[in-house]
Formats: structure tokens, sequence, C-alpha cells
């Protein structure tokens, strides 16, 4: 028998790391082409609460036979014409597994188990319900009474790294959460071609929303050093789009890089910016697991991030990149000429390790049996099994 999961999410307007682990998840599980018996079992609909998935992203969908929803609520969670929309769905669909991600679509699901349980003559049953968390910084205390307060509403509670469940843990969010880290499928990355780069010209590639936490402005202004004191040519790509994005590009013309620097935008596929790459950067003030540095390693790239607890466990420092403890321009633009200096075997021998870190512990197939196991318990907790 076919179970039925609804992966809840914000929105799919925006594909972030959330979002694209969102539908990484929903590929591995509906499509079971990843390994064990399980991941084949499941169908599985994207329960967007706001907005709508562009054309491409419901058509990559369609392909791989995900269902997509979005209750288009205008006030975050508690928008009374989202819960009809979500309500005539979920009576029609009978979903088995509630999956909420990030903390609207959480509480998104665990306010469904109240109403499931509320509304058993109308057919509604009571779903498992899982939530996962996918960030270090908790919120403020409305955030951290709302998931105390909710917590004995869920079946199962998840975080994307260790240090994103010790964070979750000390603020009280639950009493036992355990850990699936985000994963990507490694099919889609090859490693880098050496003889088809311009060796005169050191590539760098950074990969993220335009947005406060990923520090951009401190990444530009590493960036401009570099590029004042190195003989080589230096160009930095940026694949991101977010609210900064004109304010970053008048600080890139003001440090006198605008030439160096390529803005793509939002890209819905990255592979080939990192085959171009030489290096990855990462300047985030904080971060739950980023995707971006697993992609860096599977496509087999040395990368420089600051020392988020989320990037530490992802990246080897020595082995597989640089760290950046501190938060002034010039550690990370000397951590950033390092990498630069290096000569073209050692980075090769980094971007490997690298490579085979991600395969060990962060790809697609470890994700969706880790996520296949937490729905089998929760659905036995709810005699659902």
């Amino acid at each position: 028998m076919r179970r039925h999961v609804a992966l809840v999410i914000p929105t799919m307007a925006v594909l972030g790391g959330a979002e694209r682990m969102v539908l990484e998840l929903a590929a591995g599980l509906a499509t079971g082409q990843v390994t064990g018996q399980a991941q084949a079992d499941w169908r599985v609909t994207v329960v967007a609460l706001s907005g709508d998935a562009p054309a491409e992203r419901r058509a990559w969908m369609a392909e791989r036979e995900i269902g997509f929803l979005s209750l288009g609520m205008r006030k975050a969670w508690i928008d009374p014409r989202g819960w009809r929309v979500f309500r005539a769905w979920q009576r029609a669909e009978q979903p088995d597994v509630l999956h909420g991600h990030l903390a609207h679509g959480a509480w998104f699901v665990r306010a469904a188990r109240l109403l499931s349980v509320n509304a058993r003559g109308q057919g509604l049953g009571r779903p498992a319900i899982v939530d996962t968390l996918h960030s270090t910084r908790m919120g403020g205390r409305w955030t951290a009474r709302m998931y105390q307060w909710s917590r004995g509403r869920t079946d199962g509670v998840t975080a994307v790294s260790e240090a994103v469940r010790q964070a979750a843990l000390e603020a009280g969010f639950a009493r036992d959460i355990c850990v699936v880290s985000n994963g990507i499928d490694m099919a889609r990355f090859g490693t880098k071609d050496e003889a088809a780069r311009d060796a005169a010209e050191f590539v760098w590639l950074a990969v993220g929303r335009l947005e406060a936490v990923k520090d951009y402005p401190r990444l530009l202004r590493a960036f401009a050093r570099v590029a004042r004191e190195s003989q080589r040519r230096v160009r930095l790509e940026i694949a991101g789009e977010g609210a900064e994005r004109a304010q970053l590009e008048a600080m890139a013309r003001e440090l006198g890089v605008a030439e160096r620097v390529r803005w793509h935008g939002f890209c819905e596929d990255v592979c080939g910016l990192y085959a171009g790459a030489d290096a990855v950067v990462l300047a985030s003030r904080w971060e739950g697991l980023p995707v971006c540095l697993m992609e860096a390693g599977a496509a087999g790239l040395p990368v420089v991030t600051t020392a988020t607890a989320g990037a530490l466990e992802v990246v080897i420092p020595k082995v597989t990149g640089e760290t950046v403890a501190g938060e002034d321009d010039a550690s990370l633009a000397e951590a950033m000429r390092r990498v630069m200096t290096m000569s073209v075997g050692e980075r090769a021998q980094m971007g490997a390790a690298a490579r085979a870190h991600v395969l060990e512990r962060f790809t697609l197939e470890r994700m969706v049996a880790g996520y296949a196991r937490v729905y089998r318990e929760a659905l036995a907790r709810t005699g659902r099994a």
C-alpha cells in the first residue's frame, strides 16, 4: 500500500536551501530511484502555504508524479481561506503523514493535528505529524512559546544538523529531536575539468539568496581586497536573488569590482556554475546545514566558509576547505588568498576529499531513507503502521 505524505512549506515561489531540500526529498520518495524498498512506497504532495511555483518547477514535479497544492494564504499560516482549501484537499486525499518545514510549516501541521482530531466525523482521520527544523536561529520569545505550546501535537521532530538539534533542545522546542541531514543527488554533479579552464583567471562562486543572513557585503569587501592584491584575474559569480540585490550591485560599483562580479539571479539549475568555478565561498552569519557547501563537495571544489556550526558539519578544516572564525573582511580575504595560491594539484586534492566526505554523509539516498524511517515510526505512534 502506498502511503501518502504531504510536505508542507511556506512557499515554493522561491528556491532556497530548504525548498531545494524539499524537492529532492519529494523526488526521492516519489520516484523510488533511491535505495531501499520503503522509499518506492510513497505518494507525495508538496503543499505551499502561500505563493505559487513557477511553471518550470511545476513541470519538474509533474514529471516525477509529485502533486502540488498552493493554499494561497495571505496571513502567514492562519489565513482561514487557506485552511478551507486544505481541509477540502485533506478530505479528498487522506494523507497519512503531514511533514512541516520551517517555522510556519511546522505550526501549520501541528494545528492540522488539532483540526483532524476535532473532525473525525468528517472523515479526516489522524495523520502522523512530523516537522523539520532548518536553522540554528530559533527566533524570538514568541517563536519559542509557539513551539513549546505545540510540541505535544507532533509525532516526530527532526533537525537537518546536530547544530540545529542542540539549539532547538536548548530553546525547549522539543524533548526528543533526531537528526536527518540534508542530502543531494550526487549524479547531477560532475567533477571539474582543469584542462578546460582558463589558468589565468580564478573564478569564485557564491550561491544563496541575497539576504542579510548570507552577509554578501562582507563577501564583496573581501573579494575587492583579493582582486586588488592578486596577480591573477579574478571573478566572482553570484547565483541568487533577494531584497538586497540593488544595494549590493551599488556596493560592487563603489568598491570598483562591478566588472569582476556577475549576477546570475535565481538559477533553477546551478550545476553548470559549479562546473565553471575554481572554488566556492560562503560568508553566512549562521547556517543550519548549507546546501551550497554540499553541492561544492559533490562538484569536487574546495570552499572558503565562515565557521558557523552548520558549516562545520559539512567542511573539514584544511582538508576539504578553509574556515574563517573572525568576522572581519581581512580574515575572509586571507582565506580566499590561501586557496587561490594553492597549486592546481592541491586544490584538486582538497576537492576530491570534499566529494568523498559528501558521498559518505550527505547523499540523497541517506536523507530519503532517514525520513522514510521517521515516517514509519510516526505512523506507528498513531496506530497506522
